[in-house]
């Protein structure tokens, strides 16, 4: 017995002697790597930066999609009150109901027709040729796309005429075939659907034909599944895609369903029911960091009998010929359960044998898959074994993504395939405007290029998914003019364009707010990825400067996680990452402050107009209260504790105003589904917040204590993490 307590002894003192001079070496190597933040330069001031004529400027006439072909005539046109027009006779009924619903005209049975529809076979596919004059209008076209689209551009020019309708003579057609938005409904926004309609109609007026609505999880009611979320989710349902179907037909976008099936199956592998399916059981470290659960095990065959029956559940409320299965992004697949026969016969070929038996149901189904693209450019050896019916799309949302190289495999591997952007307004708050425009016009140019069938421009919901819709309008108006018509990029008029026909702001100053918006990004370190680094302050929460520049190391390695391994690409993104600037938090506020008061002078007559102004607001306070929690981690060993303690009542009153406001905005165009997870992260700050507060009002000894043990702490899992 003696000799045991001996023991314990011994080992006691050797721990205690451990953790003494253990804790003291890590508080010397904290003390030599932390250094006080650079100072930050001068005031941003409030710039604007589209130069596009505003005020006067607004008197313009300014069409989007720019057409082909536009040759003022010098006559006018005074539109009268009720429509009379002629056509032939198969095609009456649809026009008259397009006349409707696209020119808010009455239309009458008899008299001197005035606006006069044409059939004209040679003309492009979805084009049309329109006259006006002092004896009317006259609309030609090949088929009935180009009829409405016609009447889309009439409405355009009827909204900017004063009474007498310019003469003008235009010729247009779509630069792409497909011209696509995919709204992401499940990271946890699922808008209500009146909000819906009016997406569709925004949609319309931009040409747009095809729309696509991200599931994963349950954000569609499955009927096979009702006991998962049925009392806990608000999902579209089946009888909604009917009426949805119906609305989008009629405008003539096709309403693809849109299902992921291998990774980003979460939310299925949550569920008790289906958690063993999962590849890696126990989670998988992303980028070394981030445990993941989001990959089915391609070799249990019970995983196709899950996906298959999903999808039996949704393709009957859909018209579509199409189906997206996605199958991007399955993180785990061949690490866990497969790892041994992913080393016998590869990655690529467990996710091309799932690929082929899916679209092999698809296609019996009476549909055609579409998937992405980012594991086919990974493994380039499975291209040959791609179903010949499978279309590719080629997403990436950064502007340097290389579209052209991968379009440029697929058209010569004979691949159908559409180029996928992004609108940049994901964990950015109120969007990264340059960024997003340098991004559409790589991926459309590139398509372009190399044939590509089309563009699906997505629009995510990354990080509790804070963007408001309004952020959205600017990137879907510039991804709709490019595809329509690439070459009028140099001299687009997209801020007027917003200014007059979206926000119909009569002042002409709102298409260059919310452009401008979408600048207070470069105020910040450096360009990141997917994201501004503002909103990265969301994802620590209040954490010690060291331990979060640790994190900030790993993940940029870890980014290729999700990129790939092109060499080139990987020297492009990490060369954004060398010498950053100081994080310039006042110039973000003075920033975006500027803009927020100018939203005031806006002269919007929409329905919506307040909500727009609240919405911006609210954006403008998640901004600041991301630069304040960045400026209190940077300083918080610089201030004193009463500073600290004022900094930090500032993000605490700051915070509460934003979720009560945001809860309210949300539900004006949303379900409530989902409110409660997107607040997650404002909560985990309004903790961390309440924790230094009265850390920052204990006594000075207790504090040094406290903050001591913080240094040991953050030292010792910032070498963990280095060394991981």
């Amino acid at each position: 017995m003696e000799t045991i307590l001996l023991v314990i002894k011994y080992v006691a003192a050797g721990l205690v002697i451990f953790l003494v001079f253990g804790g003291a070496a890590l508080l010397i190597w904290y003390n030599i790597e932390y250094s006080p933040p650079p100072p930050l330069p001068g005031s941003a001031g409030l710039r604007t930066e589209t130069g596009e004529t505003t005020g006067a400027g607004q008197n313009i006439l300014v069409l989007v999609p720019v057409p082909k072909t536009l040759e003022v005539v010098s006559s006018t046109f005074n539109l009268p009150g009720t429509a009379i027009f002629s056509s032939e006779p198969g095609r009456r009924e649809m026009l008259e109901g397009l006349i409707k619903s696209q020119l808010d005209l009455p239309v009458e049975g008899s008299g001197q027709p005035w606006i006069r529809f044409i059939e004209e076979t040679g003309l492009q596919a979805q084009g049309y040729a329109m006259k006006i004059d002092n004896g009317g209008i006259e609309i030609a076209a090949g088929d009935d796309q180009g009829f409405f689209y016609a009447l889309v551009t009439l409405r355009q020019i009827i909204e900017q005429a004063e009474g007498d309708i310019p003469g003008m003579k235009i010729t247009d057609w779509p630069d792409m075939e497909v011209r696509g938005v995919m709204l992401d409904i499940s990271r946890d926004k699922i808008p209500s659907m009146e909000t819906l309609y009016r997406i569709i109609d925004f949609l319309a007026m931009m040409k747009y034909n095809h729309l696509q609505l991200y599931v994963e999880g349950f954000s569609f009611g499955y009927e096979s599944f009702t006991e998962l979320w049925e009392g806990k989710e608000t999902p579209v349902t089946g009888e909604e895609i009917l009426l949805l179907d119906k609305y989008c037909a009629e405008r003539f976008i096709d309403l693809v369903p849109n299902q992921n099936s291998l990774g980003h199956m979460s939310a299925w592998l949550a569920t008790e029911q289906f958690s063993d399916l999962a590849e890696c059981p126990d989670g998988y470290k992303l980028m070394g960091l981030i445990d993941f659960k989001s990959t089915l095990n391609v070799s249990d065959h019970r995983s196709m009998e899950l996906v298959t029956q999903m999808t039996e559940d949704m393709l009957p409320w859909f018209s579509s010929p199409y189906f997206n299965a996605n199958l991007d992004e399955p993180f785990e697949i061949g690490k866990c359960r497969n790892k041994n026969l992913a080393k016998d016969i590869g990655e690529g070929k467990l996710y091309i044998d799932w690929v082929k038996e899916l679209e092999s149901f698809i296609s019996s189904r009476g549909k055609r898959m579409m998937m992405w693209g980012d594991i086919v450019t990974r493994h380039p050896e499975i291209i040959p074994q791609i179903p010949s019916d499978v279309i590719l799309i080629e997403w990436g949302y950064e502007s340097l993504h290389p579209f052209e190289q991968n379009c440029r495999r697929y058209r010569e591997a004979g691949l159908e395939f559409m180029v996928a952007p992004g609108t940049s307004s994901w964990t950015s708050i109120t969007g990264r405007t340059g960024n997003m425009m340098e991004n559409i016009s790589n991926a459309v140019g590139s398509g372009l290029k190399y044939n590509a069938r089309g563009m699906l421009l997505t629009d995510w919901g990354d990080m509790g998914h804070w963007q408001y819709w309004p952020v959205s309008y600017a990137p879907m108006v510039y991804g709709a003019a490019l595809s329509w018509n690439y070459e009028s990029r140099e001299s687009l008029p997209l801020a007027n364009f917003l200014s007059k026909l979206v926000f119909k702001d009569k002042s002409g100053i709102m298409g260059n707010l919310v452009l401008d918006m979408g600048r207070y990004n470069r105020f910040e370190e450096y360009q990141m990825l997917n994201m501004t680094t503002t909103m990265m302050a969301y994802m620590f929460g209040i954490l010690d400067r060291m331990m979060i520049e640790a994190i900030q190391a790993k993940l940029q390695v870890g980014l290729f996680d999700f990129i790939g391994y092109d060499h080139e690409l990987a020297e492009k993104v990490m060369a954004r990452f060398k010498e950053p600037s100081p994080y310039d938090y006042r110039s973000v506020i003075e920033y975006t402050s500027g803009l927020r008061d100018r939203l005031s002078e806006t002269k919007m007559d929409r329905p919506d107009a307040q909500l727009i102004i609240d919405e911006y607001t609210n954006a403008v306070r998640m901004i600041h209260l991301g630069a304040l929690t960045k400026k209190y981690i940077l300083y918080r060993r610089e201030y004193s504790p009463d500073e600290n303690i004022d900094l930090l009542q500032q993000i605490r009153s700051l915070s509460g105003t934003v979720t009560e406001e945001h809860r309210r905005l949300w539900l004006a165009r949303n379900r409530e589904g989902g409110l409660d997870r997107s607040l997650k992260l404002i909560r985990q700050l309004q903790k961390h917040t309440d924790r230094e507060i009265r850390l920052m009002q204990r006594n000075s000894l207790a504090r040094f204590i406290a903050m001591t043990g913080e240094k040991i702490r953050a030292a010792a899992a910032s070498v963990y993490i280095r060394t991981r």
